[in-house]
């Protein structure tokens, strides 16, 4: 299982054999971002790995704990690939 950010980019990156610049222009992020992502030297947003994930062409599954309900809470975030490259912030309101 991948557990942080720089390894979710990093693979993201090596599976879909985009260089950072790549990654960043579907994304619609600086590619000073991805690097930093990838060194560890920030840790994004998820709405930002949301970004990442759809402009490459991936669908984000999230998994959580409710906290409050005592439940397991199961999301998917896209319906397509490519989906959410360079739309405002990558939240998405439907989903909440």
């Amino acid at each position: 299982m991948l557990t942080t950010a720089a390894q979710i980019v990093v693979r993201i990156r090596a599976e879909r054999q985009l260089s950072m610049t790549s990654l960043a222009v579907l994304a619609g992020v600086p590619t000073s971002t991805i690097s930093r992502i990838e060194s560890g030297q920030i840790e994004p947003t998820l709405g930002m790995i949301r970004r990442i994930a759809l402009g490459a062409g991936y669908h984000l599954h999230l998994q959580y704990y409710d906290l409050f309900s005592g439940k397991l809470e199961d999301h998917i975030v896209g319906v397509g690939a490519g989906e959410g490259a360079g739309e405002g912030d990558g939240e998405d309101d439907s989903e909440r």
